[in-house]
């Protein structure tokens, strides 16, 4: 089975480039069947059925995902966070596969009602020897004044492939804070659309990623501002080594109506080899005049001054260089909770930057 034409630039380019649209994903029939583990879910309303997702408001491409995931699921949970229900500690969805369980195909929907707050974490690891895959949907509603934060968390192992889409929409006076960590498989496709509809909702877009060996990974984040007074900010940190390639597609989208919107997508990016292939393709879509947008990328190799002040200090080239990779993920990496998945990401991070030449 395969899935085509996804992560689709919303306005192509030169197809030359080979950014309109992620390459296919190549995925395995489905045999996932582990009891899926949630832990301080005990004030969630939780259906254990597969979902039903309206798809009339996603883009083409995100419908393909959808249809994909749902057609293979064997796990689907809807998740509703009650009125006013205010959790202290994150919610975690365990996903873990292994040598009997090398096919997951997921689809979640989260229901945050009005006035709710919560952290959720959906974490994706594998310990097979086997080649493993991974297809998931999660689907978001942020009801007017919840405050919901969505981590994903993608730790698959450097032989798997994962294709991962997460969906949102935000009411009114509602905020969403999505965070993609996307650390491990040697083919990836992730993609993050959030709509925010209502007056004054705020979401917060932001990306980790990490390329080495002969990892290929396809980005494509957006952001749609409808309503009035909305505030949107896309924000991605990513190194890439060896013979790694990445391409990212991220879109801040004005809608005719979302007066006094404001939006911003930025992209920085530590180039640690000669060998690596970089395409960011950022766009800013205006259909309302009283808004205001911003978008920039830097690509680079770490800077050689702060390279030679901690080489001076005693500190190995590679020593330095990781260093510096760390550091240009601070930023992200403090809203990376609970602590313990933290100090996960950082040590797989320094992981990857002692194994890479």
């Amino acid at each position: 089975m395969k899935l085509t034409h996804i992560n689709q630039l919303q306005m192509p380019t030169w197809r030359w480039l080979k950014i309109n649209e992620a390459e296919p994903v190549v995925g395995l029939a489905g045999n996932y069947n582990k009891t899926l583990q949630i832990q301080n879910g005990e004030k969630l309303q939780i259906d254990h059925q597969l979902p039903v997702i309206d798809d009339s408001q996603l883009p083409k491409d995100l419908r393909r995902n959808l249809v994909f995931t749902s057609k293979n699921a064997s796990v689907g949970r809807t998740i509703t966070i009650g009125e006013n229900i205010k959790l202290k500690e994150p919610v975690i969805l365990d996903f873990e596969m292994d040598d009997k369980n090398t096919a997951l195909f997921d689809l979640i929907r989260i229901n945050a009602k009005t006035g709710s707050e919560a952290t959720l974490v959906l974490r994706y690891t594998s310990k097979s020897k086997r080649s493993c895959f991974h297809s998931g949907f999660t689907y978001l509603e942020v009801e007017a004044g919840a405050k919901i934060k969505l981590i994903m968390a993608q730790m698959l192992s450097p032989a798997d492939r994962n294709a991962g889409a997460v969906a949102a929409t935000v009411g009114e006076a509602a905020a969403a804070e999505v965070l993609l960590g996307e650390l491990g498989s040697a083919q990836t496709t992730g993609s993050c659309n959030i709509e925010l509809e209502g007056n004054l909702s705020h979401a917060d877009l932001d990306g980790i990623y990490i390329g080495t060996g002969e990892q290929k990974q396809d980005f494509n984040y957006r952001i749609g501002f409808h309503g009035k007074d909305t505030e949107g900010n896309i924000t991605v940190k990513g190194a890439l080594a060896g013979n790694a390639k990445k391409v990212m597609k991220s879109t801040i989208d004005f809608i005719t109506g979302a007066s006094g919107a404001k939006g911003r997508e930025e992209e920085t990016v530590l180039t640690l080899s000669d060998r690596v292939i970089n395409l960011s393709a950022p766009l800013l879509l205006c259909g309302e005049d009283n808004v205001e947008g911003e978008h920039a990328t830097s690509t680079g190799k770490p800077d050689e001054a702060k390279l030679y002040y901690l080489m001076s200090r005693g500190f190995s080239e590679k020593e330095a260089r990781r260093l510096i990779v760390e550091a240009s993920f601070t930023p992200l990496m403090r809203k990376v909770e609970p602590q313990p998945l933290q100090e996960e990401w950082r040590e797989w991070i320094q992981g990857v930057m002692h194994s890479d030449a």
